[in-house]
């Protein structure tokens, strides 16, 4: 005869773990998820399905399907390079910016069909968007004039990065860093201040980090630090490793993030002056790193500030939008610079993606080979299409995997946002062959009437005039020595968050 009722808390916390068996993640981590893909673990708790993206403008760029090698915002504008030509809109049509008298670009056109990448200064009072094509020499636009930096020095042809810092510009081509003359976008001179520098290999990022400008390269990572031609000093971070793949290297959290030869680390500056970390912050997911950078071969990422979130994209000419895979990291703060709960993202086809966060306001941009640009976290579906997103809890022992567990009764906890279904399934003992398991069970949530399985119980929430249920009280069948819980959904409802469930159960004798 089972023993009395007795109840089972999970919290849903901790992210994609698949670097141990089930059954070990089940009995340490029982909240962790063994699949979680368009989930991302929120810093309010849970784990919530992610939003999606629209078009910044309904037309295609060039009016055809085109690769589209470059994003920016600039001015509050989206910039985007297509073949040789700038363009932007403020969402209602593209204007080629080059090759265009209004803008005294006439005859200037972008070279090569590498990606194009772009920085920022303020050194007067304009703010000036600089551009590098990875062919030819730089551009230059200030709202009003595109013009090419002719007097560039032959280091700089093709440089493929660019960046401001401590009031220079810095441009990296190939294994060469090249810096501009203080506040001067356009004096490559020495005597004016401003030099080359030689690195081992090619560099692969540039990025300013307190008060030092840190380089990338495919095998190590230097920092420069100082002000100046004069006082400017090369050290070493580490020779060891480096950043494998461009446009990967993000801040976030006060640490530098980026795609190692190992795996997703982070950079992270000590309490000793020019002393940094180096840790590998993806070991819980090294199965899906490994097998993501196999399956791509560029890359992008963007943080998302208001999440505290990472994500890592990749992109493969072969790839259609559903199969385009992506990796994110949310970091909480409360657990410090290594506290990374990870998820999985399919749909999500980037090339090239940009964000930046500007008066209280973040705008993230992407683009592919579609020739459109698109805002991520805007909407519900990708662009119309489904969001299909699944949760899976390891194997729960519960108290004891030997002894049989019979399942009466689940309550779940939810954080919906509007109208949503999700499909739910208990899976005994890893659906071995001849396990009993039993029916699927739906829980939907409207702004009126909701068809379940069960009884549910009323949150305060209101959406549409109705009230929004937050707890589900779920009858259960079915009996065996673990179990694990899958969520699914595949619609275009608005977010929601899967927060924790308890299940109530009887418990059998031993084996």
């Amino acid at each position: 005869m089972p023993d009395r009722w007795q109840t089972f808390p999970v919290q849903f916390t901790g992210g994609l773990m698949t670097n141990m068996t089930p059954l070990q993640q089940g009995s340490q981590f029982p909240g962790s998820a063994t699949v979680l893909r368009n989930f991302e673990p929120s810093v309010e708790g849970g784990y919530r399905r992610i939003e999606g993206f629209t078009k910044w403008d309904d037309a295609q760029v060039t009016g055809s399907a085109a690769l589209v090698r470059g994003v920016v915002l600039y001015g509050g504008i989206a910039y985007a390079a297509v073949g040789d030509g700038l363009y932007s809109s403020s969402g209602s049509g593209w204007t080629e910016i080059t090759d265009n008298a209004t803008y005294s670009s006439s005859g200037i056109n972008l070279s090569g069909s590498g990606r194009v990448r772009f920085a920022k200064h303020h050194f007067g009072n304009t703010e000036v968007l600089i551009i590098t094509d990875s062919d030819d020499k730089p551009y230059k636009f200030d709202g009003t004039t595109f013009s090419q930096i002719t007097t560039a020095s032959s280091d700089a042809d093709g440089a493929e990065h660019v960046v401001e810092h401590k009031d220079h510009l810095f441009f990296a081509n190939s294994t060469t860093v090249i810096f501009t003359a203080p506040f001067d976008d356009e004096d490559f001179t020495p005597a004016s201040g401003a030099g080359t520098i030689e690195f081992n290999s090619s560099v692969t990022a540039l990025v300013p980090f307190r008060e030092n400008l840190i380089v990338f390269t495919e095998k190590s990572i230097h920092l420069i630090a100082g002000n100046s031609i004069a006082d400017f000093q090369i050290q070493p971070i580490t020779k060891d490793l480096g950043c494998i793949a461009a446009d990967t290297v993000q801040e976030i959290g006060g640490d530098l993030i980026f795609l190692g030869p190992d795996g997703i680390r982070l950079l992270s500056a000590t309490e000793r002056n020019n002393d940094f970390g180096l840790g590998v912050v993806s070991k819980v997911i090294q199965p899906e790193a490994v097998e993501f950078v196999s399956s791509s071969n560029l890359y992008s990422s963007v943080v998302i500030r208001e999440k505290s979130q990472y994500r890592l994209l990749g992109y493969n000419s072969s790839f259609t939008n559903n199969s385009a895979r992506g990796i994110l990291g949310t970091q909480y703060a409360q657990q410090g610079g290594e506290g990374m709960a990870w998820a999985e993202t399919r749909g999500i086809n980037a090339y090239v993606a940009y964000g930046e966060y500007r008066s209280s306001n973040e705008v993230i941009i992407f683009a592919n080979a579609d020739g459109y640009v698109y805002r991520m976290e805007s909407g519900n579906s990708f662009d119309g299409a489904n969001i299909t997103a699944t949760f899976k809890t390891p194997y729960l022992p519960i108290t004891d995997p030997t002894t049989r567990k019979s399942l009466y009764k689940a309550k779940l906890f939810v954080d919906p946002q509007g109208s949503f279904d999700c499909d739910v399934d208990f899976d005994f003992d890893f659906n071995e062959t001849g396990t009993v398991q039993p029916d699927t069970i739906v829980i939907s949530n409207t702004s009126t009437t909701a068809s379940i399985y069960g009884t549910a119980t009323y949150g305060s929430g209101s959406f549409g005039g109705g009230n929004l249920r937050y707890v589900f009280d779920e009858q259960l069948t079915g009996s065996g020595f673990v179990v694990g819980i899958n969520f699914s959904s595949d619609s275009t409802d608005p977010p929601f968050s899967l927060d924790s469930i308890v299940i109530q159960y009887g418990q059998y004798g031993r084996r």
